[in-house]
């Protein structure tokens, strides 16, 4: 995840907290296992996406029924 830039002082925990609270931003994770675990523990799953750089991002949403 990144910094906030705004905010630079922020500790991660608080962070943590923001996307807790908002599951739908988008963030960076190291690695596709990281971003599935963080879904995960918000029973969503972990959807990546390209940005304009190339790089991935991902975001939680809500898991789709076995029958979707």
């Amino acid at each position: 995840m990144l910094r906030d830039s705004d905010n630079p002082e922020k500790s991660w925990e608080d962070l943590e907290a923001e996307l807790a609270e908002n599951p739908d931003r988008p963030f960076y994770a190291r690695s596709d296992a990281e971003a599935f675990k963080r879904c995960e523990k918000q029973n969503r799953e972990a959807t990546r996406h390209s940005d304009v750089t190339g790089r991935a991002y991902y975001t939680c949403d809500e898991k789709r029924g076995k029958n979707s």
